[in-house]
């Protein structure tokens, strides 16, 4: 998803001027509305990857928790942090699991 590009400030430094508070919650709102609308989407048994290039738990974990909260057919299978440093940038991933109708 668009992200603050927080987890990459060493190949992109401008980001560090260029973002602004206001623009996180923006960015976050879009966060929540993409991921939502993904997993209406999904069939039952389907799978969401969400991801960002964010260090920033408002935009990784907590969007996550809050869309998760508004859809009880779905579940989050694993997630993963990466720090940024070599030899990777930093960043987030959640693999999320629409529920069969069965349960």
């Amino acid at each position: 998803v668009p992200c603050s590009n927080t987890g990459v400030l060493g190949k992109r430094p401008e980001v560090r001027w260029r973002i602004q508070p206001r623009d996180l919650d923006e960015l976050v709102t879009g966060q929540r509305r993409l991921l939502a609308s993904a997993l209406a989407r999904v069939r039952p048994g389907g799978r969401v990857v969400y991801c960002t290039c964010s260090i920033e738990p408002e935009e990784n974990e907590q969007v996550v928790q809050s869309v998760l909260r508004r859809t009880p057919d779905a579940r989050l299978q694993t997630m993963r942090f990466y720090h940024p440093g070599r030899p990777s940038d930093g960043g987030y991933q959640a693999l999320i699991v629409r529920k069969n109708s069965g349960g």
